[in-house]
């Protein structure tokens, strides 16, 4: 800041003063003018006219001006004359012009200043402004990538160079078609002077030549020399692995849940064949037949493959689920399934809901199994609601699904496997049923007066089974609960 505009900086906020300055000034120059009758100084009114331009308006410059003009023509070697009107006159134009002139310049000089100082706040803003976007996108784990008109790289954070394997070189001007070759696709596929924002799954290479799996969100934008494109890079390749994996076990525990039930039901089957094979042995005629003794054979298959069965579906390692997490991932699974069909859900849910014993990915396709069939029963209903709460009760922890459906006609045939009319073969339910077992729960119907009401019994984590094979509550929590 110069020494002007510090003057004038001070002259805004002290008017009194400046003022004060110029009739001192002006007080000197009369009494110099008059002691000197035969020079004439009454141009130097000028100055306390220049001196208080900047803390005066318009007309307090005239007024100023005109008390100048009077005392230099008061103290003028020239004696009063007709014409000294007109020479008042003519210093008071000349001292107001001046007095305005300064004025102005004074005016725009602040305007300056203070455009300036603005100018100088914005540069700052968008340096810190530009310096935290170059920390995000320095510092963020997803790969950052710009991509110019021509597919070179104009932009690469240290994400992108870990993930292409270009750490200790760089990428910018390097053509991306050789390591992501959908970003030059997707830039050149677009409306010209048009914008896109897409999400893409691709394959992707590295420096290396390792494959990879790429989820990509891009969008186009403009620049001076054409379009650009702008990509955030995510490697999807663990996730997708997780995910297989998860997904083989979620089968593997599911047919194992599937065979012990079925084999549950061969044995009560083998049983029932074993009876009326006992009933026909006590006859003479029929114990020494050999088709009876192939049935009696037959019959102790059966048993052997229901036991290898049940063996089978007996050996899972205890799994501990936090439901109340299960529960959020379920609503955001099923609620967009279910808005779309005009179906209204409430969440009628108890705070701190406790650790249960199941599996999550199984325990999740029982909730969305039974959200599907809800869906269908009410796609013809008048009123779409459905109504799920969650809580314990006893020993319990227990989930209910209140639709507004128009019942079920037959509810002791729900759970039968190959119901005619339903969905999956008629194994939804049945499978459902046989996983909640699996873990000691269950799944049953609930009769209400209008509507329908299945419910979900679970066991809290604390649930142990004691040596008489009952289930009793401890107080103490598992380890890791």
């Amino acid at each position: 800041m110069t020494r002007l505009d510090s003057f004038l900086e001070y002259a805004e906020s002290h008017r009194l003063a400046v003022c004060t300055l110029a009739g001192l000034m002006i007080a000197v120059i009369a009494w110099s003018d008059a002691e000197l009758p035969t020079i004439s100084i009454g141009f130097l009114y000028l100055i306390p006219i220049l001196v208080s331009a900047a803390a005066l308006n318009s007309i307090q410059i005239i007024v100023l001006a005109a008390v100048c003009s009077f005392l230099r023509e008061a103290f003028d070697p020239l004696e009063w004359s007709a014409g000294a009107g007109g020479r008042i006159l003519t210093a008071l134009a000349g001292f107001a012009m001046a007095g305005f002139f300064a004025a102005e310049l004074n005016q725009r000089r602040r305007l300056l200043r203070d455009h300036l100082n603005e100018v100088e706040a914005e540069v700052r803003l968008r340096q810190d402004v530009e310096s935290q976007l170059r920390t995000l996108i320095e510092t963020s784990p997803l790969a950052i990538l710009t991509i110019d008109g021509f597919g070179r790289v104009m932009l690469a954070n240290e994400s992108a160079r870990t993930m292409l394997n270009f750490e200790g070189e760089t990428l910018q001007g390097t053509d991306v078609a050789s390591y992501l070759p959908i970003l030059p696709r997707m830039l050149h596929s677009h409306q010209p002077g048009g914008y896109m924002r897409t999400s893409v799954e691709c394959k992707a290479k590295r420096h290396t030549g390792d494959v990879f799996l790429a989820h990509v969100w891009l969008s186009t934008y403009r620049t001076s020399s054409g379009s650009a494109l702008a990509a955030v890079i995510w490697d999807a390749s663990e996730s997708l692995r997780d995910r297989e994996d998860a997904g083989v076990d979620s089968m593997l525990a599911t047919s194992r849940v599937l065979v012990g039930a079925i084999s549950h039901e061969i044995r009560n089957l083998a049983a029932a064949a074993a009876t009326s094979y006992a009933l026909l042995g006590t006859l003479a005629a029929v114990a020494e037949n050999k088709q009876y003794e192939a049935l009696g054979s037959l019959i102790h298959a059966l048993e052997r493959i229901a036991t290898s069965g049940l063996q089978l579906a007996s050996h899972h390692e205890a799994a501990v689920t936090d439901l109340g997490t299960l529960l959020d991932e379920m609503r955001i699974v099923i609620e967009p399934l279910l808005r779309d069909a005009d179906i209204d859900v409430r969440w009628e849910l108890s705070d701190g809901l406790p650790l249960v014993q199941a599996d999550h990915h199984s325990l999740l396709q029982v909730f969305v199994n039974l959200a599907r069939n809800i869906k269908s029963v009410l796609a013809e209903a008048p009123r779409r609601n459905l109504r799920i709460t969650a809580g314990t009760e006893r020993d319990l922890v227990v989930i209910r699904f209140y639709d507004t459906g128009p019942g079920v006609a037959h509810p002791e045939n729900l759970f039968r496997p190959f119901q005619p009319g339903a969905n999956s073969a008629g194994l939804g339910l049945y499978i459902s049923q046989a996983i909640l077992r699996s873990y000691g729960g269950g799944l049953r119907y609930e009769p209400q007066t209008s509507g329908s009401c299945f419910v979900i019994e679970l066991w809290p984590e604390e649930s142990t089974v004691s040596n008489d094979g009952k289930r009793t509550t401890s107080t103490a929590r598992v380890a890791g609960g």
